[in-house]
């Protein structure tokens, strides 16, 4: 009986932790236009914008503390490299660049930058890379309140992970 008792105090704790992590269901992206495809959680807001230097898609979570942003230099500032881009991001946003790093996503070779900023006065944590990718400039920056960056941690890894070259499908030739 003590065995049997001991066992389900060891086993609880395994089961309540189960419950709290709720499984993650993603939606895969895939962009013609970025040549980019990519993942996001299942019910991520999206939000399409044009100006005069980027094209852009913004997924919002469902709670608006976390944000992944993917864009394009367009008109005169594609002559920018990654480097200059990715300030130009960082301007974008209101965040200072520190240290940069190259790092590479399945074959993707970006310059990176991590850190916190303010935008619109809220205190945000951020990870901005910048990539020559297929003959344009590639922008891509997940930001969101620090706790919500330290909470989803691994949705953030997840969809960093999971960027990688889209190839388009070919029309067959009749």
């Amino acid at each position: 009986m003590k065995s049997m008792l001991l066992l389900l105090a060891l086993l609880l704790p395994l089961g309540l932790w189960a419950q709290s992590e709720p499984e993650i269901h993603y939606e895969s992206v895939r962009s013609p236009q970025y040549q980019l495809q990519y993942q996001v959680p299942t019910g991520w807001d999206q939000l399409r914008q044009t100006n005069d230097t980027t094209v852009s898609v913004t997924h919002l979570s469902p709670g608006r503390d976390l944000m992944l942003y993917i864009g394009q230099l367009r008109g005169a500032a594609t002559r920018m490299t990654p480097d200059q881009a990715l300030y130009h991001l960082a301007e974008q946003f209101g965040i200072t660049v520190n240290k940069q790093f190259s790092t590479t996503y399945n074959g993707i070779q970006f310059l990176e930058t991590t850190g916190s900023g303010n935008r619109d006065g809220q205190l945000l944590r951020y990870d901005a890379l910048a990539a020559r990718h297929r003959g344009h400039v590639l922008l891509v920056c997940v930001s969101g309140t620090p706790s919500a960056f330290a909470t989803h941690e691994p949705v953030v890894q997840h969809i960093l992970h999971s960027l990688a070259t889209y190839k388009p499908r070919q029309a067959p030739r009749p």
